[in-house]
């Protein structure tokens, strides 16, 4: 899938989701040629790359990157660079920085199309509760093994009226959890993460399920998310599509060479 119109609805999900970081405790949204964060939450992302010199640019970002001005991670939306453009080969010719990929996914929803109900041993719900939100949390956390945010960030989070958290419970013991944001037309899933031990049983899809239903409800037909290459097959199994990719540059000085 590579409507543009999808990749269209992929970016603006991205961008919906750091500018509601951006709006977080500690966190300060930095515009310019590059727009990134800086506080608890730091990566830069919608850095435009312009025609013939797009190689002496990227050459100044990487300087920028290892002197520390910009974060570590830079994230390059799809049409960010001219077509064909190799963006690697400037950052990698430096020693320390390393690529990768992300894939924006998109999924058309229907309201005829209802999740399939997850099986007796499960109970999903909206978290309505702090109490709930600090055990999502901790689910989400524990789930990427690294803490995405203090407490204090989901409960800013949850306090936004376009976010939407959920929770999934396995015999009675919380077992996974879900982000979501609502956009104008849209639904973003921002993460969705399960506790080692209850993986493979479908937690992530009912979850996903329950926002995309949530979403329906509330006029949007258009779920949209980015993933890692790891995520990208569990995805398509609940009906998502690639249709864009997302190039991403790291800076980490310990991998410099001696």
């Amino acid at each position: 899938m590579t409507n543009e119109r999808f990749t269209g609805y992929v970016i603006r999900g991205h961008r919906l989701y750091w500018n509601m970081l951006g709006n977080m405790r500690g966190i300060q949204n930095r515009t310019g040629d590059v727009n990134w964060l800086s506080g608890d939450v730091s990566c830069a992302y919608d850095v435009r790359f312009s025609g013939p010199d797009y190689e002496k640019e990227a050459a100044e970002l990487a300087g920028r990157m290892k002197a520390g001005e910009i974060p570590g991670r830079l994230v390059i939306t799809p049409g960010s660079a001219p077509p064909g453009a190799d963006i690697y080969s400037p950052f990698l010719s430096h020693s320390g920085f390393t690529s990768g990929t992300d894939y924006g996914m998109v999924k058309e929803l229907s309201a005829g199309r209802i999740a399939p109900a997850p099986p007796k041993q499960f109970d999903l719900f909206r978290v309505g509760e702090t109490h709930q939100l600090k055990m999502s949390g901790a689910i989400l956390n524990s789930a990427f093994e690294y803490d995405l945010f203090s407490f204090g960030h989901y409960l800013d989070a949850f306090n936004d009226p376009r976010v939407r958290f959920y929770m999934a419970e396995y015999n009675g013991i919380p077992a996974g959890a879900c982000m979501s944001v609502l956009g104008d037309d849209f639904l973003e899933i921002a993460w969705v993460g399960t506790l080692a031990g209850y993986r493979k049983k479908g937690i992530a899809g009912y979850l996903i399920g329950l926002a995309e239903q949530d979403a329906v409800l509330n006029g949007r037909r258009i779920s949209v998310l980015t993933a890692f290459p790891g995520g990208v097959n569990a995805y398509s199994r609940i009906g998502y599509e690639k249709c864009c990719e997302f190039k991403v540059i790291c800076y980490d000085p310990g991998k410099l060479e001696d």
